[in-house]
């Protein structure tokens, strides 16, 4: 029986053997950077590592560049960029291209999460994830060519346009992961639920 952590490793399983020969250079893009934001949890795992069992493990990846949406008063973004040398773009597009035209990454962590947006009439925050993952997969499609991508949370408010996203991403052959990143940590108290479960 495989457990959640068990398919995360999976998935990622084709990063883990090019990164024994090269870091992998990641993209992220966000919406905004600051302390114990979703960003914060996911890149920083990316920038610092991450400690399990009481073993820290060195990233075998490598930021290199990095969209902000939005950059609120207690932005981290800034200061991490010139600690751990990756280059801030002012477009999604030249953080993929790396300042050029064409994809230039090798994988990419978009997180969608946080930041001041407008609230629907259902209370629901209308994050613009259709809008920027859009601008990501338009640089795949004109570099004719895709990486790995990671998409922290679902993927919109709304049904079509989370149902666009899908089949855009389809199309053009995106190797891409989607949901909350809170599966794979530590639950307190542990619990694992047997697939085909009914909730």
């Amino acid at each position: 029986m495989l457990t959640r952590r068990d398919l995360a490793g999976l998935a990622l399983a084709p990063l883990a053997g090019q990164a024994e020969q090269k870091k992998i250079r990641v993209a992220a893009i966000v919406t905004e950077y600051r302390h114990w934001s979703h960003a914060d949890v996911i890149v920083g795992r990316l920038l610092g590592g991450y400690s399990m069992n009481g073993i820290h493990r060195l990233p075998r990846s490598r930021v290199v560049s990095l969209y902000t949406d939005q950059v609120p008063e207690n932005d981290m973004s800034r200061d991490l960029a010139a600690r751990h040398g990756f280059k801030i773009y002012p477009t999604i597009r030249e953080a993929l291209a790396l300042g050029g035209r064409q994809l230039s990454v090798d994988a990419v962590v978009f997180v969608g999460e946080h930041g001041r947006y407008p609230v629907n009439d259902l209370g629901q925050k209308m994050y613009p994830r259709y809008e920027l993952f859009n601008q990501i997969l338009d640089v795949y499609e004109s570099s004719r060519r895709a990486v790995p991508t990671f998409f922290d949370k679902h993927l919109s408010y709304s049904w079509e346009k989370a149902k666009a996203l899908y089949q855009r991403a389809s199309k053009l052959g995106v190797p891409w992961m989607a949901g909350s990143s809170i599966p794979v940590t530590i639950r307190v108290p542990e619990l694992e639920i047997a697939l085909e479960t009914p909730l």
